[in-house]
């Protein structure tokens, strides 16, 4: 069998691209667009829980370390929960990897009485992207994501909390 090469060459470049595709998480929740919100969410799901595909792949030296995150980061398990219900319509909770790792997210909904301040979502946007690329008027409603500790997560507040645990990780283990 012949396998394809990647689109990527490595796990910086895909924590990258988790990093744009949070930082379009963020833009498009000051729209309220439930479509695009869905996608954005979708697309930073999957690419911030594969990182650790991306991890093994490259340094197998930290498959046992970085496979612990889905023990310890309930931010990068809700990832490979939102990922894997998303591409599988439906997750199998009597075997695989949900007997070793349960799933974390117990529903993703919104909140219409919480409001984001124009400054918090730009705070988002400048950490993950650098700079504010247009301004921003605060959303009517917040998707959350309700996790089975009892904590409730502003899906902004997902994003920075995946990548500042893959970040911290990749400087710990010296990948660049």
């Amino acid at each position: 069998m012949k396998l394809l090469h990647a689109i990527y060459s490595g796990p910086t470049q895909l924590l990258e691209k988790a990093k744009r595709d949070g930082a379009s998480l963020v833009r498009v929740l000051k729209t309220c667009e439930e479509r695009e919100v869905r996608d954005a969410l979708f697309n930073f799901a999957i690419s911030a829980y594969h990182i650790w595909d991306w991890v093994k792949a490259y340094r197998p030296d930290l498959e046992q370390i970085v496979t612990s995150l889905l023990s310890t980061s309930e931010a990068i398990a809700a990832c490979r929960d939102l990922s894997n219900a998303s591409k599988h319509v439906t997750l199998s909770l009597d075997r695989g990897p949900y007997l070793k790792h349960p799933p974390v997210v117990e529903e993703v909904g919104i909140s219409a009485t919480a409001r984001a301040t124009i400054s918090e979502v730009k705070d988002f946007i400048r950490q993950l992207d650098g700079e504010v690329k247009a301004p921003i008027d605060s959303p009517s409603w917040r998707l959350k994501i309700q996790l089975v500790s009892g904590r409730r997560i502003p899906a902004e507040e997902l994003v920075v909390e995946v990548i500042d645990v893959w970040e911290q990780f990749f400087n710990e283990h010296g990948i660049d």
